[in-house]
């Protein structure tokens, strides 16, 4: 039976069915955010086989600390649509109550740690997570994510030293999709960003973060490693974002796009063509999953927008035990307000 490297059919079409939902949905949200639906987006187009790839790697007790650009990550890791949509838009199903910008996602039951805005600033607490669940004995490892500029903040050289120390079971994976908003990575560093970890004598490499199959083969050696115990792994995974860093960011004012949506070289269009190359599907399974995928992603936008916005008041929520009589007064003035 033909097999796309060594994932079954079933796995192969998953995955390809997720990424084609991520990219679909990412359309959508852009689409939504221009008609001022959502107030901002940070687009992960071009990026979805890495974050696919670790998905799959990673055990159900795992901890990830990913960053805002994971949409991929998300949905193959079973987070249903309807809660990515809430969080986008704020409305009163929204696990964060509306208080965190879109894509900065946090899903406790699929141990998906909060998503933090400042460039990584999130590293530091990977280390801490993972030191945590050595103290406490939980099983899984820490799994982070984050750009190319985040490597040249002090933020990442600290995580690295820390983890190094005390030998933690942190996954450090860089999505190096060539920018840091405008500025290319020749231009925020010198070094190749997978020997960063030599100078904490924790290993690296590079995979070719547009493939999945060579997504899958370079990660799982790292992925190995941190479990066996002997401590960090940094991964450089080369990818490409397509189009803007975000909403706010017009990418013809400093590049041309090397890869397009739907061109040859579209990481999506690569897992398409060897799935047809190798018998798995066919072109009519491809046109449905890509109908599905659409039908699916409209339905649910419609189906949550119904859903009313988070109550003022609820910013009251969450802040002390007991409410202490300023916050009491303060609700009553909200709500009488209403």
């Amino acid at each position: 039976m033909a097999m796309v490297g060594n994932l079954s059919n079933e796995q192969a079409i998953l995955a390809y069915t997720n990424a084609v939902r991520a990219r679909t949905l990412d359309m959508k949200i852009i689409s939504a955010q221009r008609q001022g639906i959502i107030g901002f987006h940070v687009p992960s187009q071009g990026q979805e086989m890495i974050q696919i790839a670790i998905s799959m790697l990673a055990d159900k007790e795992d901890l990830i600390f990913g960053y805002y650009r994971d949409l991929a990550m998300l949905l193959q890791r079973g987070v249903p649509l309807s809660l990515i949509y809430d969080q986008l838009l704020s409305n009163s199903n929204d696990l964060q109550k509306g208080r965190q910008m879109p894509d900065h996602f946090s899903f406790k039951e699929f141990n998906f740690s909060t998503v933090q805005s400042p460039v990584g600033s999130h590293l530091p607490l990977t280390v801490g997570a993972a030191y945590s669940m050595r103290y406490t004995k939980k099983k899984g490892i820490v799994i982070t994510t984050f750009g190319d500029g985040a490597t040249s903040t002090s933020d990442f050289h600290a995580a690295l030293s820390m983890a190094s120390v005390f030998n933690l079971g942190v996954l450090f994976i860089c999505e190096n999709n060539g920018w840091a908003i405008s500025v290319p990575t020749s231009k925020q560093t010198k070094t190749d960003i997978y020997k960063k970890g030599a100078a904490y004598g924790i290993p690296g490499k590079r995979v070719d973060g547009n493939d999945l199959i060579a997504s899958l083969a370079g990660l799982q050696e790292a992925f190995d490693y941190v479990r066996s115990g002997k401590g960090a792994y940094l991964v450089e995974a080369l990818t490409y974002r397509i189009g803007p860093h975000s909403t706010s960011d017009d990418p013809k004012k400093y590049r041309v796009d090397e890869i397009t949506d739907g061109s040859e070289n579209d990481p999506i269009r690569r897992l398409e063509n060897l799935m047809l190359k190798m018998g798995v599907v066919d072109s009519a399974s491809i046109q449905s999953i890509r109908a599905q995928a659409k039908e699916e992603i409209d339905k649910t936008l419609e189906e949550r927008m119904s859903i009313p916005p988070t109550e003022p008041s609820s910013i009251f929520d969450d802040v002390y035990e007991k409410p202490s009589w300023i916050q009491e007064e303060e609700r009553r003035e909200i709500n009488d307000s209403d």
